[in-house]
């Protein structure tokens, strides 16, 4: 992909993302953006869990048994991110974050909650179960976006505050996307 147009693709994207979570909310009688408070607490949590389960996904994959997630990782997905800025890198996780989060924990977990049997924690899991899906390049990231799905769906659901899953994904994104960007600069030195 061109670079000059590669930011509008993800922002286009994104946006496409953010309005169908914002269409299915309002069908389905949800409010997301209500339920976005920006407490202290959501958002110091959010960045510490999504460092943290940042640091914990490269660590894991490093490990002998993700050897070919890593491989997958870098022939698929790194080149994509070539050349972009820390700026860049930064906004597609925030945008990232955002429109995703709206879509899995803030429209689709509280319907699945109406309807699912077993309530909140049943739509936490087949919330969670979607995400990974959707992020499916191979088993073991199904697992990793699967693990982030169900946290972030938890600790929404838990905290009552949809920020803290924005920023959660944001700041994991943000750790993975950075670490990759460097692992390939050292690579081609």
């Amino acid at each position: 992909m061109p670079n000059s147009g590669f930011m509008l693709h993800v922002f286009v994207f994104q946006s496409i993302l953010l309005g169908l979570g914002l269409l299915m909310a309002r069908w389905t009688g949800q409010d997301p953006v209500s339920s976005c408070r920006w407490s202290l607490e959501a958002v110091a949590l959010g960045v510490l869990g999504g460092v943290a389960m940042g640091f914990a996904a490269l660590r894991l994959t490093s490990l002998p048994v993700f050897s070919d997630l890593e491989r997958m990782v870098d022939r698929e997905i790194a080149p994509w991110f070539d050349g972009r800025s820390t700026q860049d890198l930064l906004a597609i996780s925030r945008m990232a974050g955002a429109s995703e989060e709206v879509l899995f924990r803030g429209a689709l977990q509280p319907w699945m909650a109406l309807w699912l049997p077993g309530g909140e924690w049943t739509a936490i899991m087949a919330a969670a179960a979607l995400f990974g899906l959707c992020h499916a390049l191979s088993p073991a990231y199904f697992l990793f976006a699967f693990g982030l799905g169900a946290v972030s769906g938890w600790a929404s659901w838990a905290m009552q505050d949809l920020s803290f899953a924005i920023i959660l994904h944001a700041a994991y994104d943000a750790v993975v996307l950075l670490d990759m960007a460097v692992r390939r600069q050292q690579a081609e030195k």
